[in-house]
């Protein structure tokens, strides 16, 4: 229970940090925040955003029995930083914790006894220079000098005479965030970076092990993933120059906002650096494709694909395939031509993907807006090497579920376009969105693959194959993502792809009945934190000559979900 409230404070606080030095070999990642205090009252006010008494409590029941019972000597005033650092043999943490008290009772050695360490002086009868040790774990240092104590797994990074800890706070502190995590490397280290990064990834390797009665293909798709992971991790951490990432919820204005922003730079001849460079090089395909000033769900992406991110997606594609072959056979209430058709249209689709990749970029837009109240359209498209290949697929659908009724609609502009019919399974939350509507367009040409459904979605969807067929702008624009999203409409368009329900008389594991009861628990939250606001959030990336910025923001609808789901994770923890 003990860990399991740690574990609950350091997420809800967003206790990490990190400082960095110059012309060194290891990466750090500086995260600072103002104070324990300071983010206590946004985190406060989040939970009491919750539409029920119930969850609005929550906040109370976070405060005595974890934020109170893990800051023991801490001074809660004060700003925090933790420094990640990134060594060959670890990954450690090194900490900057303000004390009001370090000896005695009620002091922040007295709380760590209590825990379980055995704390003992390094130097005997030095009371502010310690040594702290969990049973059977490497022991920590820690230094208290100057109201600060600075805590670090290596004895050379505690110093005896360390400078002012909130120094180099500084910069991060007068951005006035709630949370900064900052990245600064040089050039002289770069190669001892990835030294060290090379014999750190050693042992995350090592932690993927084979479990009892686990499908071979399965394992093989688990280690791709991690080795795929680790290799975007490397470059991030190695070859960035500067990578900054913050957040702040301003409740003190009348309309309250989150906003997280992103920055990114890399080295001077570095891959990163030059996938960088691909951002924003050639206008997206559907750069003329007009979206909606007021909608339900918009967003463009023009994401480039380099060398190492198209051999990732095309390894990926090939470990998959034997993995979905598997579940597909294991599917129970399936006939073998429904389990047959149905890796084909798989197989198909994977093929397409992968022809895909070989494009070098992922290009996709859809618009999801009102026609008139409770009248909604939807288009989408998505650039394929080969878009004639979703025909094929298309094919297949009614093999795969009768229900999945097929017919040639029409041609526009080079496009075929399919009429499917919508499921009765899916139906009904087909039409939470598309009110009275029971059909949906998929439209095919060689260079993209099209969908539209809503009311009047053939006009819809024509106008936009209209204006993609317009001569691409010269300038290119510089957004490579964007999107704006009515959160409440999104959680019930996500419903419409979730899987189909089992049949009422099949078995249900265990796991599928907890899925099914938290879907419902957080549609409920959903609807009743949002389901009378305008649940707004907006983002978007882009490129800035060598850099890459980017932002998040939420309104107050959207932070009163998101108080209700940190209220609900409070309550299930703490109970």
């Amino acid at each position: 229970m003990v860990a399991r409230k740690l574990a609950l404070f350091l997420v809800c606080l967003l206790g990490m940090a990190v400082g960095s030095a110059s012309a060194q070999s290891e990466a750090r990642i500086r995260v600072v925040l103002p104070s324990i205090e300071h983010d206590e009252n946004a985190l406060k006010w989040l939970i009491e955003q919750s539409p029920s008494a119930d969850l609005k409590k929550q906040w109370k029941k976070l405060k005595s029995d974890v934020i109170n019972a893990f800051t023991q000597g801490v001074d809660l005033s004060k700003p925090i930083e933790v420094d990640i650092v990134f060594r060959k043999d670890d990954m450690a943490y090194e900490f900057r914790v303000p004390l009001a008290k370090l000896n005695g009772p009620d002091g922040f050695i007295e709380f760590m006894e209590g825990l379980g360490y055995k704390v003992k002086p390094v130097v005997p009868g030095v009371l502010t220079f310690f040594e702290i040790a969990e049973k059977g774990k490497k022991p920590v240092y820690l230094r208290f000098d100057k109201d600060y104590a600075w805590v670090s797994p290596l004895k050379a990074a505690v110093p005896p005479n360390p400078p002012a800890a909130t120094g180099d706070m500084e910069p991060l502190l007068g951005l006035k965030k709630d949370v900064v995590a900052d990245l600064k490397n040089d050039a002289e280290g770069l190669e001892g970076r990835r030294e060290n990064f090379r014999e750190l990834r050693k042992q995350f390797e090592a932690l993927i092990k084979f479990h009892r009665n686990e499908d071979k293909n399965a394992f093989e798709l688990r280690k791709l993933a991690l080795t795929q992971q680790l290799d975007e991790a490397e470059r991030f951490v190695v070859e960035s120059e500067t990578f900054q990432v913050n957040w702040i919820t301003s409740i003190s204005e009348a309309s309250p906002t989150g906003r997280g922003e992103i920055s990114l730079t890399a080295l001077a001849g570095t891959d990163l650096l030059k996938s960088l460079q691909e951002f924003a090089v050639k206008p997206s395909y559907f750069a003329n494709v007009q979206l909606h000033p007021a909608p339900l769900v918009v967003g463009k992406l023009t994401f480039p694909l380099d060398a190492l991110r198209v051999q990732h997606v095309k390894d990926f594609y090939k470990a998959v395939r034997p993995t979905l072959e598997t579940e597909i056979d294991a599917r129970a209430g399936k006939t073998d031509a429904q389990k047959t058709a149905t890796k084909q249209a798989m197989n198909k689709f994977l093929d397409m993907l992968d022809a895909g990749a070989s494009l070098g970029v992922v290009d996709s837009f859809i618009d999801t807006h009102a026609v008139e109240p409770g009248k909604n359209v939807m288009v989408c498209g998505i650039r394929a090497a080969d878009g004639k290949v979703a025909d094929e697929i298309i094919k297949l659908l009614p093999a795969i579920k009768a229900e999945w009724q097929v017919k040639p609609h029409s041609e526009h502009g080079g496009v075929s376009i399919h009429e499917l019919t919508v499921p009765k399974a899916r139906l009904e939350s087909f039409q939470r969105i598309f009110a009275g509507e029971t059909a949906l367009y998929v439209g095919t040409s060689k260079d993209a693959v099209w969908g539209a459904a809503g009311v009047d979605a053939l006009k819809h969807l024509a106008t936009a194959i209209d204006q993609v067929a317009q001569p691409a702008p010269e300038k290119v624009d510089p957004v490579v993502i964007s999107y704006q999203v009515q959160v409440a409409k999104l959680v019930t368009l996500l419903e419409i792809l979730q899987k189909e329900a089992p049949a009422l008389n099949a078995p249900k594991t265990k796991e599928q009945i907890k899925e099914q009861k938290d879907i419902e628990k957080y549609r409920k939250l959903a609807q009743d934190a949002m389901g009378d606001c305008n649940s707004l959030l907006r983002g978007e990336l882009r490129r800035t000559d060598n850099k890459i910025e980017g932002f998040l923001e939420l309104n107050e609808c959207v932070l009163r979900y998101i108080g209700s789901m940190i209220a609900d994770g409070v309550k299930v923890t703490l109970q």
